[in-house]
C-alpha cells in the first residue's frame, strides 16, 4: 500500500515471461516491494510519517507507530483493558487513513478480540511467535522452541549454526547461552577448520549439550514483570564474573498496596572472557560495565515510572575503583570506570556479600531446571528469593 515516488520507480524494473517460448517483458513496480533493501526503512518510515500526520487525532496510536511495530507487526498493550480498547481502535482508525488493514490480533483477553468486523481477518491463535520468541496468549507466558537437528559428525561450522538459532534477545536463557559461547570459544583455541570434524572429547560434550537442548521447549516464563496496582517499582541489576565468562542480570522488584512483592527477571547479558588471561578485578569490572550499559538501555524500553535503581556487586576492588577519579587509574580501568560514572549515579552502587550470590554453574544439569523456578539468566545473579 505505500507506492514509490514516480522518479524512483524506473529503478525497480524488472524482466519477466512467463514461457520460455514468450518474449521478454518489462515491468516497472510502483510499490515499495519487499525484498528489495529498501524496504524496511521505507515501510517503517512511512508508519512514522503517518503518526506524524495523524499524530494529534490519534495519539495513542501515533506513539504506537513510532516505537512498538516490527516491520508489519505491532507488539504493545496497556495497562488497563479499557485503555487497551481504545489503543485498539485508533490503531485501526490511524492506518486506515493510509488504506492499510490490521488483522490477525492476539490477545491475552478474549475482549481485545473483534469478532464481528467485517473489513479485517481477525484470528486469534493460542501461539504466536515474534522475532524468535513464542508468546502464549491464553497463559500470557513466553516459551522457546527449539528444534535442532543432531549431527553424527558435528563441525564447527555445525555448531556455530545451531548457536545462532538459540535467539534470545531478552537474556532469559542466559546460561546456556553462554555455555554455547564458551564451547565455541574453544574451538577456536584448537584451530580447526569450519568443516572438519571435532575431535572425539569435544564432539561427545557437544552432542551432550545438544540433547539437553530439547529442556527448553519445556520452559514457560511469565510476561508481566511487575505486580498488579504497584506502587513502588524497582530495578536491582547484578554483576559478577568467572574465568570463563561474566554477566548481569536485572531484576524488577514491585510492590502493591497491601504489601505484597514480586520479583522477575526482566533481562540479562553474558560475555566470555577474553582468551588472554585477565585478572578477576579487571573482569568483575567489566561486568560492571555490561550491568551499567544493560540498565541504561532497560530504563529507557521499559517506559515506566521507576522507584529506585540498585546496582549489586560483591567485588570491592571495583567499587574502590568506581570513586577515583579515572586519571588516577590505569588505562583499562580507567576507559571502563568512565563508561560506569556516565551511565549511572555511584551512590546507587553497592556491595552484596559472596554468600548472597548464586553462582551459577555452567553444568549440563542446569539446561534441565525450570527457569521459572529457579529464576535466573546469566553468571552470578542475585537468586530471586533474597529480594523478597
Amino acid at each position: 500500500m505505500i507506492d514509490v515516488d514516480v522518479s524512483q520507480r524506473p529503478l525497480q524494473r524488472i524482466l519477466w515471461k512467463g514461457d520460455v517460448n514468450e518474449p521478454v517483458k518489462v515491468y516497472q513496480l510502483n510499490t515499495v516491494t519487499y525484498g528489495t533493501a529498501s524496504a524496511p526503512f521505507l515501510a517503517m518510515r512511512t508508519l512514522k510519517q503517518i503518526s506524524i500526520d495523524e499524530g494529534e487525532n490519534f495519539p495513542l496510536a501515533a506513539s504506537v507507530l513510532c516505537d512498538d511495530f516490527y516491520m508489519d507487526d505491532v507488539l504493545s498493550g496497556a495497562n488497563s483493558l479499557e485503555v487497551a480498547k481504545t489503543l485498539q481502535h485508533q490503531l485501526i482508525d490511524i492506518l486506515q487513513t493510509a488504506q492499510m488493514s490490521l488483522h490477525k490480533w492476539c490477545g491475552n483477553t478474549s475482549e481485545l478480540i473483534p469478532t464481528t468486523e467485517k473489513e479485517y481477518d481477525f484470528a486469534s491463535p493460542e501461539e504466536i511467535k515474534t522475532l524468535g520468541i513464542a508468546w502464549k496468549s491464553k497463559t500470557d507466558c513466553f516459551n522457546f522452541k527449539v528444534e535442532v537437528e543432531r549431527n553424527a559428525h558435528p563441525t564447527k561450522r555445525s555448531v556455530l549454526s545451531i548457536i545462532a538459532r538459540l535467539f534470545d534477545p531478552l537474556g532469559l536463557l542466559g546460561p546456556v547461552i553462554t555455555k554455547a559461547k564458551i564451547f565455541m570459544q574453544q574451538l577456536w583455541t584448537l584451530q580447526i577448520d569450519w568443516s572438519e570434524r571435532l575431535p572425539e572429547k569435544e564432539a561427545s560434550e557437544w552432542k551432550e549439550f545438544v540433547r539437553s537442548l530439547v529442556a527448553l521447549n519445556g520452559i514457560n516464563i511469565e510476561r508481566c514483570i511487575v505486580i498488579p496496582n504497584a506502587e513502588v517499582i524497582e530495578l536491582h541489576g547484578f554483576c559478577d564474573a568467572s574465568e570463563r565468562a561474566y554477566g548481569a542480570a536485572i531484576y524488577a522488584r514491585s510492590i502493591n498496596p497491601d504489601g505484597e512483592i514480586k520479583v522477575k527477571l526482566v533481562a540479562s547479558k553474558s560475555r566470555v572472557s577474553p582468551v588472554k588471561q585477565v585478572t578477576m578485578p579487571r573482569l568483575e569490572l567489566c561486568s560492571a560495565v555490561l550491568l551499567a550499559k544493560l540498565m541504561h538501555k532497560v530504563k529507557r524500553a521499559l517506559r515506566m515510572d521507576i522507584t529506585s535503581v540498585f546496582f549489586w556487586t560483591d567485588s570491592t576492588i571495583v567499587l574502590s575503583w568506581m570513586k577515583n577519579e579515572s586519571r588516577n587509574l590505569k588505562t583499562f580501568v580507567a576507559n571502563r570506570v568512565v563508561i560506569i560514572q556516565e551511565l549511572t549515579e555511584l551512590n546507587k552502587w553497592h556491595h552484596v556479600p559472596s554468600n548472597k550470590i548464586l553462582l551459577i554453574s555452567f553444568q549440563e544439569d542446569l539446561i534441565q531446571r525450570k527457569f521459572n523456578e529457579v529464576n535466573c539468566g546469566g553468571l552470578g545473579l542475585l537468586s530471586s528469593k533474597c529480594l523478597q
